[in-house]
């Protein structure tokens, strides 16, 4: 789930001189158990995020859905780029990515065949006293348009290219004829993010270019650094609107949201949690950005791995 913003990949650089350290803390370990034939997954290294141990969705989720559990999990990074030269280094074998920023092309993603993760579809939210009908066409047309292997390629751009997000926003609305409409948007408009990573910023730049042109004054605040920031900002009028994903909010907002691989469930619950904070929820787009489990070409052909499941295999 889009929990934390991850780092850009411009940083990997960085990030390889880090990676002895970070992969030689060791998480939790152990292979499949004492007398029980040993999986796949217990000949491997998983390279995971900080929180893996305790977070539901990661060690906790991978053991009680799937029966996954590992020869040792070694700490990384949210999904950026620790993990990244981990998987292609060798230093772990698994790693986890999020679904829109899977670029290498020697990666391959394993299909989540039992649903381990919730369905974290893109989707604009606004404060409700400056909605109208007109900017919610505005902003659903642009959803609709959202795909997951068009955000990946977005985000390649910015992330891979060093685009700029702004560049990359105004040449998907040209290429997809959006963001055409010269009226039914007025007033000033403070278009905000997720939180500070490139995707939020693509997208929030699509939103707030199309009601500029629609003729809206607009002004951006892109560099709020987490869901805590920017909900406190929406909430408070510092912001009117910004894109969001449907069960990382849910989540954030309750903890007990009940989210699921239904992305209509998790639409339900995100509008009647922000409902409460007197925030719509417009429609979402099929784009799913979620925590995905990867491995390399090599490591796939090796074991025979295509999906998460197949770790479990004896």
């Amino acid at each position: 789930m889009r929990i934390t913003s991850r780092a850009a990949v411009g940083a990997a650089t960085a990030a390889v001189a880090l990676l002895g350290a970070a992969c030689g803390s060791s998480g939790s370990s152990g292979a499949s158990g004492s007398g029980s034939t040993a999986t796949i997954a217990s000949k491997l290294v998983f390279g995971a995020p900080p929180d893996c141990a305790t977070n539901k969705l990661c060690a906790i989720g991978l053991k009680n859905v799937y029966g996954v559990v590992f020869k040792q999990i070694k700490t990384t990074d949210f999904g950026g780029p620790i993990t990244v030269q981990a998987l292609k280094s060798g230093a772990v074998q698994v790693g986890e990515l999020f679904s829109t920023a899977v670029y290498d092309p020697s990666f391959v993603t394993l299909a989540d065949d039992k649903h381990l993760e919730s369905s974290d579809n893109i989707v604009p939210v606004i404060r409700q006293a400056v909605d109208t009908p007109q900017i919610d066409k505005i902003l659903n047309d642009i959803s609709a348009q959202l795909s997951t292997s068009g955000m990946l390629d977005l985000n390649k751009m910015v992330d891979v290219s060093q685009q700029d997000p702004a560049a990359v926003a105004k040449s998907f609305l040209s290429q997809k004829s959006l963001g055409t409409t010269t009226s039914g948007c007025t007033g000033h408009l403070t278009v905000g993010v997720s939180g500070n990573f490139s995707e939020s910023k693509i997208v929030a730049e699509m939103y707030g270019q199309a009601l500029q042109t629609a003729g809206c004054t607009v002004a951006y605040q892109l560099d709020l650094s987490s869901r805590k920031v920017s909900d406190a900002a929406l909430f408070g009028g510092q912001i009117d609107l910004k894109p969001e994903y449907l069960a990382s909010e849910s989540s954030a907002l309750s903890s007990s949201a009940g989210v699921s691989g239904d992305a209509q469930n998790n639409a339900t619950i995100l509008k009647g949690l922000l409902k409460a904070k007197n925030v719509n929820v417009l429609d979402f787009a099929p784009a799913i950005d979620t925590n995905v489990f990867v491995v390399t070409k090599a490591t796939a052909a090796k074991y025979g791995l295509t999906s998460v499941s197949d770790l479990a295999k004896t």
